[in-house]
């Protein structure tokens, strides 16, 4: 177990263990974050609508696992990649409701797709294949080569959300995907029956959505431990307990930073990336910080460690660090402000 460490001197602390600092990390994440701006009785942001807009997930809707509420969450968390948080919520709030319920409501979806012309709608992987969407003259334009001049829902989205060209692509990719593998309900049955642990589970539906349209292995993580980590976002993780999880790492662009400063020179990979962290983190006993903790929880654990490195989240939410500097217990070599 990880005991609470009394205050010491910057130069002592760059001598602790990547464990330690971690763990100072978690502390700070606890003081500062848990309970204010998320977990505890706070909702996430993908609930807010005064950060997400028309995006938000209705919090009963979610704490039922409604198939409404799983997609939409998708879709929502799928946006999140390739630029920061707050920019990414800045565009969600921008576009319009009707345009929001287009790229996150199954229903809505179910008639665009099958009331296309467009023969690359017809399956999974022709879509994913044959589509072509990609953003024309202006930033609020698409085009494609297949059928350049004609109305469509994924050039509507792909112009609403004014980034790389294909993204527009995601809420029908994850619609047509879902609708071949039985929905939500028999994805996740599925993967109990065929693993013999809610964690090997959890990983089995983080392959399956990590094939859809841009998903991949990072953000298929994020979706499937946001439903399955109970203490991220308490009472809004409906595939908890079947699936567990609290093994899983979100390597982003924050994350990896942090543990190339903490651990020696190594492979750069997500895998690598997830088991170094995984392998520090279930030394640290939470309970130790918070006693509502589950004892291990490498994903909580890197929560803190994502909120700790952004300078950009941290900033919005008016961290006293943002003017004054590091604080007497940073974790100097990875403290954005330091």
């Amino acid at each position: 177990m990880i005991t609470r460490h009394s205050p010491r001197s910057p130069r002592s602390r760059l001598r602790e263990s990547p464990t330690a600092q971690l763990e100072r990390m978690v502390r700070w994440y606890d003081a500062h974050i848990y309970g204010r701006v998320e977990g505890g009785d706070r909702p996430p942001f993908y609930c807010d609508p005064k950060r997400v807009g028309a995006f938000a997930v209705s919090p009963a809707q979610l704490a039922r696992g409604s198939d409404d509420a799983l997609f939409r969450l998708l879709v929502t968390l799928a946006m999140y990649q390739s630029r920061r948080d707050v920019d990414i919520m800045a565009i969600q709030r921008s576009i319009p409701r009707s345009i929001a319920m287009n790229m996150t409501s199954p229903r809505r979806l179910r008639v665009l797709v099958e009331g296309h012309r467009c023969v690359a709608m017809d399956h999974a992987d022709t879509f994913d294949k044959e589509c072509d969407v990609r953003r024309g003259d202006t930033m609020r334009r698409a085009t494609c080569g297949r059928r350049p001049r004609m109305a469509c829902h994924v050039k509507e989205a792909t112009g609403a959300i004014r980034r790389m060209g294909d993204m527009g692509m995601i809420p029908t990719s994850a619609w047509l995907h879902l609708r071949a593998m039985g929905g939500f309900s028999a994805l996740i049955e599925r993967a109990r029956v065929d693993t013999d642990s809610p964690a090997r589970a959890a990983d089995r539906v983080v392959v399956e959505l990590s094939k859809l349209h841009r998903i991949g292995v990072k953000l298929a993580t994020m979706i499937v431990s946001a439903l399955s980590v109970p203490a991220i976002a308490p009472g809004l993780t409906p595939w908890w307990p079947k699936l567990d999880g609290n093994h899983l790492v979100v390597v982003d662009a924050n994350v990896a930073r942090v543990i190339d400063a903490l651990r020696a020179p190594g492979a750069r990979t997500h895998d690598a990336y997830a088991s170094w962290f995984r392998w520090h983190a279930v030394q640290i006993d939470l309970r130790a910080v918070r006693a509502d903790w589950p004892r291990t929880s490498p994903r909580l654990v890197q929560q803190a460690v994502y909120w700790f490195r952004s300078r950009s989240n941290r900033a919005a939410i008016d961290d006293n660090c943002v003017k004054s500097g590091p604080c007497g217990t940073c974790v100097v070599s990875v403290c954005p402000f330091a």
